[in-house]
């Protein structure tokens, strides 16, 4: 620790002696023309044609290359620090917008950020992260951009601008190296191949060996950060006086990688057992099958220790079975072509990408534990029971050897659980558009889009160490006592031969249709009108599949069957299949669930979905400039989402329906002296129907179905300052207040719960501190209002404040960089829990870059979280632990971690 606070110390005084010493070295005038601070015009394309930052009448971030590579700005996750208003989960790739998210990974659901690589759409913010060597510039517009950007740009967009083909021969070399084996090679060199013809080829191969999370079971490896990562990128550009054309194509893979970009993909609770963070001795084993009262004495297998590993070490964890991450046939090809007539110009973007990604890991909320194996004990009989085969038994054991002598004993659970997501995904559009390029008084643009998607995405879990999967039962038998354990075949369901405990699977298309135009008019020399119309049609169709087997005290007592516990069939009980009550007519069911009967995929229940919606959005602003310095605005932005199908799981109400958000701006921006630029909005937003997925309790099971919330607001004040008081000193502020509320109600109507009520699947009973129920409970499940509560993932303050300093030499320019961030606790569910938040953090990150020769290498010295401070990139997940030992909570929240302290060099070479 106290290595630690040396480095601290020292970073401290060196940046003091800089802002000291750096005045008595200006004055000799050395290299003062390489003064390498960032302020200065930033040239953006946020209204599809280029325009001087300050002069956009919108709030937009941009993050040039230099400021990126002297502030150390690498991930998306950096980007949130320095954007007002953005957050971003990196362990389930969900940006979010001032409270307007994904908060789903299903592809039939879009998020309501959209994000653009050189103004394709994109279904992942994942490769936003790449360096400043490969990005000339990433813009990050704040708002609804539903002109425009109409494609589900509800909450705003990220478009990344690359770095384009040269006309002289150029490049750069890089070699990084960090702690925990932590390395990065890359390259790029550009240059013509004949005149008017230039090329850029690119690439890197990115990689640690050693996560950040520990598993502490003997023979596990680390987990968190463990990546090996190629990436190529080709390019192609060629102009002449009327034409432009650019090519660009780039492929890229994760190799059995073991987490997420920022965490521990999938790390469902604060501890790696069934106990709270702050009560040692306390231990109980969680056995990923829940049962309760203990187990057979000597008969647990991989039991670590008598302490959550978690007590000592957050960042330790206790897994018997490793993350293993894999994106492969991963290519992209972009076309910009754009032709040059007298007054406009027509340009032509499309684009087509695809990927495989594979995910096997234990299932979350699951995968807690080391155990491999326990038995479960026997109930004890007082008096045996009359032969009785049905689920009433008292204690079925106890039945069958009465009658057919010893031939129950206890149940044996081997609760490794393997759980797969695999996705095969690919898309395509074409946009055409059409841009004045005069310089009259009216400007306009108009274009043409369509958008072409299709996803394959089968998830399993299984549990492989369980026979009794092969060969469930039904429900149906159980119900009418049909079954019995020694009839061979008697009320069996159809075989389960990969031992599923759950099976589901969705293919889908999505298809959008959008027609836009929006036109500038300069009034008078100071004023401007724009305004803006968009009309997008949206068209989604999906066949689904599912079956889900339960091997658990769902449906049968372990402790009264024992051995003889049989698998059950329980997907009719979660699926829409037709029965009393039960008509499966959910708005989007263009069938209802069949179970299949024979074939490859006998047992499951199969459906399809189909819907489409439409909507008319647009943008209306007067700005007004008194004077080149100075842009004051007010817009109006209508912004829309397409309809969400939650597939894969055939759920009873499938749908949610359009998001829409009215979202009214105000705004400042001034350049004082050339010194000193100042950006401030206030925003307010009407938001209506955010689609959310939650659990539902049907019965004894729990299903994920999406809901509706009728109406939401943010509102807020965001501002973003840079200051240059002296010459080669920088200072940098970013303050974001975002105040999100859910403004739907929920009331009691004679008992009933009516309006905006919705079940909390980590607390059902409506017990834990914080439950808001309304009405009368049924089966133990209450409603619970959430007006007033927060949309997920929403922090109400964050602050960055950012020094940069530079001193210069005769050899060169020595930067040093320090920024310090604080992020407001944040919640990751729309119900305001102890359970869902994650506590307000800091972050302290230091790093210092010699640029010599005239930049044409540079050596960069790096700290990232210098003093090791617990971050969480996203709200806490809820998990409901179904028997707590004493003195423990019935719920725990599980985190997603920002990384530790992370140090290292990079050496840069030019030519």
């Amino acid at each position: 620790m106290k290595r630690y606070v040396l480095l601290a110390g020292c970073a401290a005084s060196a940046l003091t002696l800089a802002a000291t010493g750096v005045l008595a070295q200006a004055a000799t005038g050395q290299n003062q023309a390489q003064a390498t601070t960032t302020l200065g015009e930033i040239v953006v394309t946020a209204e599809r044609r280029e325009a001087n930052l300050q002069d956009v009448p919108e709030a937009v971030t941009a993050f040039t290359a230099k400021d990126r590579n002297l502030k150390g700005i690498q991930t998306v996750q950096d980007m949130t620090n320095f954007t007002p208003g953005f957050t971003y989960s990196s362990q389930l790739d969900r940006p979010v917008m001032r409270g307007l998210a994904r908060y789903t990974n299903q592809y039939s659901a879009d998020s309501a950020v959209a994000v653009y690589y050189d103004d394709f759409f994109s279904t992942s913010t994942f490769l936003v992260g790449r360096d400043d060597m490969l990005t000339d510039q990433i813009e990050i517009l704040l708002g609804a951009q539903g002109t425009l950007y109409g494609r589900n740009a509800l909450g705003g967009l990220i478009n990344t601008i690359s770095k384009k083909p040269t006309d002289e021969l150029q490049g750069e070399m890089r070699v990084i190296a960090g702690n925990y084996g932590y390395t990065k090679v890359e390259g790029t060199i550009s240059g013509p191949i004949f005149p008017g013809l230039n090329f850029r080829l690119s690439a890197y191969d990115d990689n640690q060996d050693r996560g950040w999370l520990q598993n502490v079971v003997p023979g596990m490896p680390s987990e968190g950060g463990v990546r090996h990562d190629p990436y190529v990128d080709f390019q192609l550009e060629w102009k002449n006086d009327k034409n432009d054309v650019w090519l660009d194509a780039y492929s890229g893979g994760f190799n059995h990688d073991r987490g997420g970009p920022g965490s521990l993909l999938g790390i469902p609770i604060t501890g790696s057992y069934d106990t709270s963070l702050t009560t040692p001795g306390q231990l109980t084993f969680n056995p990923n099958f829940p049962y309760g009262g203990g187990a057979v004495p000597g008969s647990v297998v991989g039991m670590i220790g008598t302490d959550n590993p978690n007590l000592s070490n957050i960042r330790d964890f206790a897994h018997a079975m490793t993350t293993d991450i894999t994106l492969d046939k991963d290519y992209t090809v972009v076309l910009h072509y754009t032709h040059h007539f007298d007054g406009f110009d027509m340009k032509y973007i499309g684009g087509y990408s695809q990927y495989h990604y594979e995910l096997h890991s234990a299932y979350f909320g699951n995968d807690n534990s080391p155990i491999t194996s326990y038995q479960v004990p026997i109930n004890p009989v007082t008096a045996q029971n009359p032969p009785n085969f049905g689920p009433t038994s008292t204690n079925f054991c106890a039945s069958a050897d009465l009658v057919f002598g010893p031939v129950c004993g206890p149940l044996t659970v081997n609760p490794q659980n393997n759980f797969s997501f695999t996705t095969t995904t690919a898309w395509y559009s074409h946009e055409l558009i059409f841009q004045s390029t005069g310089n009259g008084p009216v400007s306009w643009t108009a274009g043409l889009y369509y958008y072409n998607e299709w996803d394959n995405n089968p998830e399993t879990d299984q549990l492989p160490g369980q026979p009794q999967l092969a060969n469930p039962i039904t429900l149906a038998g159980l119900e009418t006592g049909q079954w019995n354990p020694f009839v061979p075949g008697s009320a069996a369901a159809a075989p389960n031969p990969g031992l599923d405990a759950f099976f589901l699977d969705y293919q889908d298309r999505i298809q959008s249709l959008g027609e836009y135009a929006q036109i500038d008019w300069k009034v008078t020399p100071t004023i401007k009108l724009t305004g803006g119309i968009r009309y997008t049609q949206d068209w989604k169709h999906a066949q689904e599949e599912t079956r889900t087997v339960d091997f658990s005290d769902t449906v049968l007592d372990p402790r009264s069957f024992g051995s003889l516990l049989p698998a059950v069939d329980i997907t009719p009980l979660e699926t829409d299949s037709p029965g009393p009550g039960n008509p499966g007519t959910g708005k989007g069911i263009c069938s209802v669930s069949t179970i299949l009967t024979s074939g490859p995929f006998a047992g499951d229940a199969d459906r399809c979905l189909s819907d489409k919606s439409s909507a008319v959005t647009g943008t209306a602003g007067i700005e007004w400039s008194p004077d080149s310095d100075t842009l004051v605005y007010a817009r109006y932005n209508r912004g829309y989402k397409a309809f969400a199908f939650n597939a894969g799981f055939n759920a009873f109400q499938p749908e949610a329906p359009p998001e829409h958000v009215d979202d009214f701006e105000v705004g400042f921006k001034k350049t004082f002296n050339h010194n000193l630029v100042i950006d401030a909005d206030a925003f307010y937003y009407n938001y209506t129907d955010a689609q959310i997925p939650i659990g539902v309790s049907l019965g004894a099971v729990t299903v994920t179905e999406f809901v509706s919330i009728p109406k939401s607001v943010s509102e807020g004040f965001e501002f973003q300052g840079i200051w240059s008081p002296i010459h080669n000193l920088e200072l940098s502020l970013t303050y974001a207040f975002d105040h999100t509320s859910i403004s739907s109600t929920c009331t009691s109507v004679g008992g009933v719960p009516t309006g905006t009520c919705f079940e909390d699947a980590a607390d059902p009973g409506a017990v834990e501190p914080g439950a808001r129920p309304v009405g009368n409970g049924s089966a133990g499940v209450f409603l619970q209002a959430i007006n007033g509560d927060q949309l997920p993932n929403t922090p109400e303050n964050k602050v960055a404040v950012n020094a940069t300093y530079t001193i210069p030499f005769d050899a060169g320019n020595l930067t040093f960089s320090g920024t310090f961030i604080w992020k407001d606790k944040m919640y990751g569910s729309i119900f305001e829990r102890f359970y869902t938040v994650a506590p307000s953090w800091s972050q302290t990150d230091l790093r210092a870059t010699w640029s010599g020769d005239h930049d044409r290498y540079e050596v960069v010295l790096y700290v990232k979280n210098l003093f090791n401070q617990i971050g969480y990139d996203a709200g806490a997940a809820g998990a409901r632990t179904p028997f707590p030992v004493a003195g423990d909570t019935l719920v725990e929240p599980g985190y997603d971690l920002t990384p530790p302290r992370l140090y290292g060099v990079e050496f840069h070479y030019k030519f």
